[in-house]
């Protein structure tokens, strides 16, 4: 515990601007009041279930404690029924594995075996979902972000990943279990952060294109909007041999935004552009199709609800994109178009308690 404190002091003192290796295989457990850290998993079946698997650990107010894992996770058949999963546990009854990537919470497992990744997430319902995936693209970084005594840390630590997997999920009582299975296709994030989430961060967007049977190069955007109006991008094109083109000078301009019952908003339409030397990266991405829009407050019960007023929480539109996009080199110029994965992410400030006044009082 002394060693891991030790490396946490000197990471801090490094400058937030150094693109530091986030490590992934295992979790921090700081002691800040808001820590929280979480390895987020968006895959796509090819029959169109749509999955997506959060394991988290954080600290929380009395009595659930410091370092409770939680995991949650998503899944949205191809008839548009959504099914949750979601169990929380203390440390002793989740666990890591110190020497590899080896996490579970309850039944639920996310590890690494050789190049491969096993995802199981399973419920006493008898909801199960499983997935071995791998990538031949190595992690990348968002850059450090500092607030006062806070920060953020957030890598893409299995981009592009694909794989196969099996999924089945209750119906109900005398009710077969509705089943499939086949490739998938997804990326994977994992994020540390301390403080309060609202004053790290405004929004995020995430899009990952998925593999068509024209070979073309896939496009990679992750945009992150801070508090302060500062923003930072990942833009990268992947070619078929695994190469990797990312540009600098990036743009996005969020189009015909949308608002939510809830006070959030997203965008449907998003216009990128980005250079690399005499290469450019311009066109179009489009919300067309929508999955799930999702709010972990909405799925809490009365005791969870009333420690998480205090603290912001997160609305999530998830759809299948369309990209138009134009990529000129040197020498050439082709047209990319395709189907990607997509959630755009709202923060939304905590609830505050109104204060009533009591009768008959001073």
């Amino acid at each position: 515990m002394k060693l891991i404190k030790l490396i946490v002091v000197f990471m801090s003192m490094l400058s937030p601007t150094m693109s530091q290796a986030l490590d992934y295989t295992k979790p921090q457990l700081l002691e800040d009041k808001f820590y929280k850290e979480y390895w987020e998993q968006h895959f796509l079946f090819e029959d169109g279930t749509f999955v997506t698997a959060q394991f988290l650990v954080a600290n929380f107010p009395w009595p659930v404690g410091n370092a409770h894992g939680i995991m949650i996770a998503n899944v949205v058949s191809p008839d548009g029924k959504r099914t949750i999963i979601k169990n929380g546990r203390r440390l002793g009854e989740w666990g890591f594995d110190s020497e590899k990537f080896n996490l579970y919470i309850h039944t639920h497992r996310l590890k690494k075996g050789g190049n491969n990744y096993d995802i199981y997430l399973g419920s006493n319902e008898g909801n199960e979902i499983k997935a071995v995936v791998s990538s031949e693209i190595q992690p990348f970084n968002h850059k450090k972000f500092t607030h006062k005594k806070t920060y953020m840390e957030t890598s893409v630590y299995l981009p592009f990943f694909e794989g196969s997997g099996k999924w089945q999920l209750y119906q109900g009582e005398n009710e077969s279990f509705k089943t499939g299975e086949g490739k998938v296709q997804g990326f994977a994030t994992h994020t540390l952060m301390t403080g309060r989430l609202e004053n790290i961060l405004n929004d995020w967007l995430r899009v990952s294109a998925l593999r068509g049977a024209d070979n073309q190069p896939l496009p990679f955007l992750s945009a992150i909007e801070r508090p302060d109006g500062t923003k930072e991008f990942i833009l990268i094109l992947k070619d078929e041999a695994g190469n990797i083109t990312k540009f600098s000078d990036v743009t996005i301009d969020y189009k015909k935004n949308k608002k939510a019952k809830n006070g959030s908003s997203y965008p449907t339409l998003i216009k990128i552009a980005g250079k690399n030397g005499k290469d450019s990266l311009v066109g179009t991405i489009r919300l067309s199709r929508k999955i799930d829009h999702f709010n972990i407050y909405d799925h809490l019960n009365f005791f969870e609800r009333s420690f998480a007023m205090s603290r912001a929480s997160v609305a999530n539109y998830r759809y299948i994109a369309d990209y138009d996009l134009t990529y000129a080199t040197g020498s050439d110029i082709k047209r990319l178009t395709g189907k990607a994965l997509s959630e755009y992410q709202d923060i939304l400030g905590p609830k505050i308690r109104k204060k009533t006044k009591r009768r008959g009082g001073r």
